[in-house]
């Protein structure tokens, strides 16, 4: 699933849905703990403090990019969210194939 494509240097938030078997998912009760986002070569892009919950009841979330976060050298990126329980159990979304943001350079 392609969650959004850009063109490298964009730094507009990005909104997520969180999926399961093609249906939002309530994440009320969740936190969002980390947003795993890697380039094609296996990089990590740093996702810290840039992300967060846009609304738990239509499981939607959102990451705020830097203008260096994304390469169109390094595309399509996987994406995954980890989200955690008041007991800590972990879930990631999607649970499937990873989702994709897909990077186009800014003149081609």
């Amino acid at each position: 699933m392609i969650i959004a494509e850009v063109i490298e240097g964009e730094t507009a938030r990005l909104t997520i849905p969180l999926l399961e078997d093609g249906a939002a998912v309530n994440i009320t009760g969740f936190t969002m703990s980390d947003l795993l986002i890697t380039g094609s070569d296996g990089t990590a892009v740093t996702t810290t403090a840039d992300f967060g919950v846009v609304s738990a009841s239509a499981g939607t979330v959102y990451y705020d990019p830097d203008a260096d976060d994304f390469s169109a050298a390094k595309s399509p990126y996987r994406v995954r969210v980890k989200m955690t329980d008041g007991d800590s159990k972990v879930r990631y979304y999607p649970n499937g194939a990873s989702a994709q943001i897909t990077v186009r350079a800014a003149r081609s």
